[in-house]
């Protein structure tokens, strides 16, 4: 309700109902504006289609606020965005808890472990930048090693905030088969 509605709105009541009119005049934030924000920047920024975000409804206008909206992903899975409301006109910072690594950090320390352990250089892809992955979960990473051998890693996901381990797959040495954490 805008400011000039709302006093319009109170002129026909008594002083003693006039507290809780007031408190129906409180500023408030659309939920479904707040997940239409969260929907666009989810996808801008993971490469992840979503299908829709779910917050609550008529938020109430207080600095700090927070509150859990449901991002729905297409592939069917629901992440959990915790959400701060950063001034009374609405603006918003947000995050995903759980259930989202990032693969470019993974990626990193594929290459890293590579050279550190192998003395070489390969050029890793997860395909893609985010990935909806939870505790247990594992994906396969490609590798490419110079110009000629590819082979893949296995990556697993060991807890809620999504760090993993990963082993290199598809070669010979023995010792490329131990498990490497990765501070993702």
């Amino acid at each position: 309700m805008n400011r000039n509605h709302c006093l319009q709105y109170l002129r026909g009541y008594s002083l003693l109902l006039l507290p809780s009119a007031l408190l129906a005049c409180a500023p408030i934030v659309d939920g479904d504006e707040v997940g239409r924000r969260i929907h666009k920047e989810f996808e801008r920024k993971t490469e992840i289609a979503v299908h829709s975000v779910k917050c609550p409804q008529d938020i109430e206008s207080k600095v700090g606020k927070k509150f859990v909206c449901d991002i729905y992903a297409l592939e069917g899975n629901i992440l959990k965005t915790q959400v701060t409301l950063k001034d009374d006109q609405g603006d918003i910072s947000w995050s995903v808890q759980t259930g989202l690594v990032n693969l470019g950090v993974i990626e990193e320390n594929i290459e890293k472990t590579f050279q550190d352990e192998r003395l070489s250089k390969v050029k890793a892809s997860c395909d893609g930048k985010f990935k909806i992955a939870r505790q247990g979960d594992t994906f396969e990473c490609d590798v490419q090693e110079g110009n000629d051998d590819q082979g893949k890693v296995m990556v697993k996901v060991t807890d809620k905030q999504g760090k993993v381990n990963f082993q290199f797959l598809d070669h010979a040495d023995p010792a490329a088969e131990d498990e490497q954490p990765s501070d993702q």
